[in-house]
């Protein structure tokens, strides 16, 4: 009765709060381009010179959140989907909740027959506040604090540096496939990218909650010193990814193989990760956490595998409610994690992971990270983690589309045994199987609604308006001072 009674109330409320914003829409996207009453501005050509080209992206909006958090601007974006932090409502100008802004550059250069020279590198930023996107910074700037008074924080793969989004070089041929040597994106980033069109900060759990993206945490979702190759046979794909980097993972690997059909398409993956990180502020409880330079940090081994799909319903016609050129896809995805004690007994405090952040400033006998480093979470029992979604989007035309996706987390009751280590008194731990929101390692869920409608105004330029609420139910709701939050925007993208 609490869950439907939540969930008529959220549609009630939401439907006064998007009120405003929809009236805004209404004039910042037409019902068609001949009601528009300016020209559309011309569109940009590519910025090429000698095989080198500028490609960037900005991304703004207003958002109110039911539930949310203060934003600084140093994490992407703001609060927009449920985090411990959440508990007040916002009025937000807030950055990149549809895709992350960034600057950068793509390199083609012809070598011989069937052999191109290929890099990219990309440093995303926060455009309301002009900083370097820095999801560790957040993290840092809140140590010490008590979790009613955080701005937004949290984990995350662009951790301050330069080039904190991909930054590789590469080889490419027709007959031999892709390589990408450097910074490069995970596997699991590009299924996401490939197969959940609202994947983006804003309106998809997924992206928002890197859990799935980086095989545990979203610390690991961009990986430095790894190599990437893609290759086509006909309509079969391939692309894997082997990293080394010792720091946000001791190394990774990743793979996928799909079938490609103009009409549908399916994917399978499959990852291991050794010595991941898990990153945290440092608890208001712990002594001369306040201004401290570490960072907490969980560490784990894990594996996972899945699949995805994604089918086109070609719906064009005649008449109000589609065009010719109308289609219906309807994407979707299961994936199954298990996260594991790192086998070689993990990190020390004081070692550095990406972005030059260290991690410390002890290890932890009470088995939070909020005081150091754990290596032993999942004592007792690993944790399964089950990622299922699925999306509509219906496309009207080049330029009219409205999609409507749901996202979900299910994860069991783990780590029974953490209590059980001499040294170790943990309270926030169960002895036993729960499903409750009392010990952190009961079995839980969180999950996401999203709808989001776009107009693809010129090639640079698109609107969009759309709606997100989310949920933390059980053992992921531990520690959170609000449970759901729901949260409206409407925005503007321009990219290059």
């Amino acid at each position: 009765m609490a869950i439907k009674y939540r969930f008529k109330s959220f549609w009630s409320n939401a439907a006064r709060n998007m009120l405003c914003l929809t009236a805004a829409a209404s004039f910042a996207v037409p019902a068609s381009a001949a009601d528009w009453p300016l020209k559309a501005p011309p569109a940009i050509p590519d910025l090429t010179w000698q095989g080198i080209t500028v490609i960037g992206a900005i991304d703004v909006s207003g958002q109110y959140e039911a539930n949310g958090a203060p934003y600084k601007g140093i994490i992407y974006g703001p609060a927009s989907l449920i985090a411990p932090q959440n508990r007040t409502p916002e009025w937000l100008f807030a950055p990149n909740q549809s895709l992350q802004s960034f600057i950068g550059l793509k390199v083609e250069e012809h070598l011989a027959p069937d052999l191109d020279f290929i890099a990219r590198a990309e440093m995303g930023f926060n455009p309301t506040s002009g900083s370097i996107a820095d999801a560790l910074k957040s993290l840092q700037n809140n140590n010490g604090i008590a979790l009613n008074q955080q701005d937004f924080n949290g984990d995350g793969g662009r951790q301050g540096q330069i080039l904190n989004g991909e930054a590789w070089v590469g080889i490419a041929s027709k007959t031999f496939g892709t390589e990408h040597f450097g910074r490069n994106n995970t596997v699991l980033l590009d299924m996401l990218g490939a197969y959940d069109p609202l994947a983006s900060y804003g309106f998809s759990l997924l992206a928002f909650n890197g859990t799935f993206v980086g095989q545990g945490s979203s610390e690991t979702t961009r990986i430095d010193n790894s190599i990437k190759y893609l290759n086509n046979w006909g309509p079969f794909r391939v692309e894997a990814m082997y990293g080394n980097p010792n720091t946000n993972a001791k190394d990774i690997y990743q793979a996928a193989f799909g079938f490609v059909m103009p009409q549908f398409s399916v994917d399978v993956f499959a990852g291991q990760v050794h010595d991941g990180l898990s990153v945290g502020s440092l608890s208001s409880a712990l002594p001369g956490a306040l201004g401290s330079p570490f960072l907490g940090a969980r560490v784990f081994d894990s594996k996972t595998y899945g699949v995805m799909a994604k089918y086109v319903f070609p719906v064009g016609g005649t008449g109000p409610l589609n065009t010719p050129n109308s289609k219906f896809i309807v994407t979707g995805g299961f994936s199954y994690l298990d996260l594991s004690n790192p086998a070689d007994g993990g990190r020390q405090p004081g070692f550095t992971t990406s972005g030059g952040y260290e991690i410390g400033p002890a290890l932890s006998l009470n088995g939070s990270s909020g005081f150091g480093v754990v290596n032993y979470t999942y004592t007792g029992g690993d944790r399964v983690v089950d990622t299922s979604f699925i999306t509509g989007k219906y496309q009207y035309d080049d330029r009219f589309s409205f999609t409507l996706g749901y996202y979900r987390y299910d994860g069991n009751s783990y780590g029974h045994g953490v209590n059980s280590i001499p040294g170790v008194s943990a309270s926030s731990f169960s002895n036993v199987y729960c499903s409750s929101a009392a010990f952190t390692n009961c079995a839980g869920s969180e999950q996401a609604v999203s709808f989001r409608a776009d107009y693809q105004y010129t090639k640079n330029l698109m609107f969009y308006a759309g709606l997100t609420y989310s949920e933390v139910a059980g053992g992921m709701a531990f520690g959170y001072l609000k449970t759901y939050t729901y949260d409206p925007t409407v925005g503007i993208r321009f990219t290059f």
